[in-house]
């Protein structure tokens, strides 16, 4: 009796500042390979329009010239833009992707033309033809929303040429969709190369955020390069925010609002679906908002 065997092809590559890893599965490997294929050119695509540190994106040429043009862009980098301004809205401007004059006073971001940001999110106008201007001078860094969408595009991609299962992970932002769940290990803050939990993951997307690797002293002040929006100030504590919703890029930027406002995020996350737990420094479990799959605690 002739039978269909599974197989499951592994992919990884650097991209968005991180090393991205897919994994998908099917009867065909040969498509497999094709759709990964597929899906890692999203990604790329997605870095070349909106990467701060290349001089040469479509994001740089936004922060050169929307202050004095109206700027025409890519469908893709528009929609990103509309969103961050929906969460920004709605977390009253905490997520602000006008941060960048900070980070790059930090050395956090490359400098470019930073020193000029002086406006906010409220400062970026958007038409419905792509169009992009600033009221004010501003900078403008995706950073905190970007990677998810690109996670999100390699989904499409690969359900596009017929994969019904696989995971998508770029540094901690990742998607899983198909029948069977993906355990999850989550960093543990104050050992990060140890597992402080592990959750779950069926049709769903995650992403974390943590400042353990990223902290540093500027002007004998800690820093980090989680900035509130609405105070200019570093978010310093040492957690872990990890948040579930249903596709990366709104988990991605939700990590950054639960980051400030923890528990006062409750009625954020249910607008959106979403689900958030948090890591102490001690790796203890703080809180949770009705977990999408099972959570289990790893030693």
């Amino acid at each position: 009796m002739r039978t269909n065997r599974q197989n499951e092809v592994r992919r990884c590559r650097p991209l968005l500042g991180t090393f991205v890893e897919i994994q998908a599965s099917g009867i065909n490997a040969a498509r497999l390979d094709h759709a990964i294929e597929a899906a890692f050119l999203a990604i790329a695509r997605v870095h070349r329009l909106m990467s701060f540190h290349d001089p040469e994106s479509e994001l740089s040429r936004i922060n050169r010239e929307a202050l004095c043009e109206w700027v025409r862009v890519h469908p893709w980098t528009w929609r990103v833009l509309k969103c961050a301004q929906e969460f920004s809205r709605n977390s009253n401007g905490i997520f602000d992707i006008t941060m960048a004059r900070q980070l790059a006073e930090w050395n956090y971001l490359p400098r470019h033309d930073a020193s000029i940001g002086s406006g906010s999110w409220r400062d970026i106008v958007l038409e419905d033809n792509c169009q992009v201007r600033f009221r004010k001078p501003v900078v403008v860094d995706l950073g905190g929303i970007a990677k998810g969408f690109a996670v999100d595009r390699a989904v499409k991609a690969l359900e596009h040429n017929g994969v019904r299962a696989a995971i998508v992970n770029a540094g901690g932002d990742l998607r899983a969709f198909g029948r069977a769940s993906r355990l999850v290990h989550l960093r543990r803050p104050a050992a990060p190369t140890r597992a402080g939990g592990a959750v779950k993951l069926c049709n769903r997307a995650m992403a974390t955020s943590g400042i353990y690797f990223a902290c540093k002293k500027k002007r004998c002040r800690r820093v980090s390069p989680l900035v509130a929006g609405d105070t200019g100030r570093a978010v310093r504590e040492l957690i872990s925010v990890t948040v579930g919703a249903a596709d990366c890029m709104t988990a991605d930027a939700l990590t950054k609002i639960v980051f400030v406002l923890r528990e006062r995020a409750a009625p954020l996350l249910a607008r959106y679906s979403a689900d958030a737990l948090v890591l102490e420094q001690d790796g203890a479990l703080s809180w949770m908002f009705n977990p999408p799959c099972d959570t289990s605690r790893q030693s």
